[in-house]
């Protein structure tokens, strides 16, 4: 018998796990789950604090939360301004965790509450902030629990050790890492996922299936990682239309879109993304488009130009959808009204963004290899066509 740990797949070859993972402590799932989220953390100590947005407030949510709080048990709320996530907005938080002397820290939204909220988690314990816009922190740092609440399907957050924070002195988005940095505790309730607006229900739904197409053909790709971003690709591609039309109240593409993300997350945490991912940071940045947006209108360029490196990967791809790959991705595109946002734009500084590209960790993880002639290319396509 073949007991060895490469499981091969035409003629490349792939390590059966990453060399280093970290994964979340504990997963719950179902639906009003995060309404428990006290009697959930109570593993934690009896002194949490929750980070929320204004829409979870609106909505009733927070307040639901708060309500289910177990008798002996406090809990704070810290309410997130919104947009980037921000180094003063990081600072702040870290001093109302250390005024209100916490012992767990919880974010309920999407990326940015969730980045924010694990950066904090981290950082708070700390006797001096002076190492906070390293790129990596130390292993044997110190961190508080953190616990994940997504309330979108898109960015994967409550499964990576990843937190991009932006300096608003320069506009600078530093990626910081830290394996202290992963969820001690995931809730993925999909009741939260109910009247979001579709915009929103869009533009993360592409972020995740770019994040699941781009693990499973990542040339850091693992048997592990491509079997969860397989996985998660047929789940997203299947159930975000459904999702998308129905406002966020199909239960199960809600519950199938929330999983989904968490999967495809747990699969680019170890085994990166692609060159989507290295253009659409920089041009999302750029011209003010949201992250998913430029995910989606990325996607079809890079998949044209790394077509012939990931062959059978691209034939599998194309039956999970049921045609041709690229013509699927058209189609899911129109269907959720998604267009170019960049397409007729005057291009500026394209020396700067090519090379942004091509020091992006994404874009080294691209199956293809990308020179500055290949970033040039495809930047000039992206605004022409």
């Amino acid at each position: 018998m073949n007991r060895s740990p490469i499981w091969r797949k035409t003629m490349r070859t792939y390590d059966i796990l990453p060399t280093q993972a970290t994964f979340p402590g504990e997963v719950i799932t179902g639906f009003d789950q995060a309404e428990q989220l006290a009697a959930k953390a109570r593993q934690f100590g009896n002194r949490g604090m929750l980070v929320h947005g204004q829409s979870m407030r609106r909505r009733g949510k927070v307040s639901k939360i708060t309500a289910n709080t177990p008798t002996g048990m406090e809990l704070e709320t810290w309410e997130y301004s919104g947009g980037e996530p921000t180094r003063t907005q990081l600072l702040a938080l870290i001093d109302a965790i250390r005024t209100s002397n916490v012992d767990w820290i919880a974010g309920l939204g999407g990326g940015s509450i969730l980045d924010l909220t694990k950066a904090a988690a981290l950082h708070a314990p700390q006797h001096s902030i002076a190492q906070l816009f390293d790129a990596e922190i130390p292993a044997t740092a110190a961190s508080m629990p953190f616990i994940a609440i997504p309330t979108t399907a898109g960015t994967g957050a409550e499964a990576t050790t990843v937190a991009v924070i932006t300096d608003p002195e320069t506009g600078i988005k530093q990626s910081l890492r830290s394996p202290r940095m992963m969820a001690r505790l995931v809730i993925l309730d999909p009741a939260l996922l109910k009247s979001l607006p579709p915009h929103v229900i869009a533009h993360a739904g592409m972020d995740a299936l770019t994040q699941a197409i781009e693990s499973y053909v990542s040339n850091k790709a693992t048997w592990f990682s491509r079997k969860l971003a397989l996985k998660a690709t047929a789940m997203l591609y299947e159930n975000l239309p459904a999702l998308f039309e129905n406002g966020g109240t199909d239960r199960i593409a809600a519950r199938n879109m929330l999983q989904g993300s968490f999967l495809a997350g747990v699969a680019f945490s170890s085994s990166g993304l692609g060159a989507v991912h290295g253009l659409a940071g920089p041009l999302g940045g750029s011209y003010g488009i949201p992250h998913g947006h430029a995910c989606a209108a990325c996607l079809p360029y890079v998949l044209n130009y790394n077509r012939t490196q990931m062959a059978h990967d691209y034939k599998t791809l194309s039956t999970l959808v049921g045609q041709d790959l690229l013509v699927g991705i058209a189609a899911l595109l129109a269907r959720l009204g998604l267009q170019n946002p960049f397409k007729g734009r005057t291009l500026n500084d394209l020396d700067t963004i090519v090379q942004a590209v091509l020091s992006s960790a994404s874009t080294q993880c691209n199956p293809r290899e990308m020179n500055e002639t290949d970033a040039r290319a495809l930047v000039r396509e992206l605004f022409t066509y």
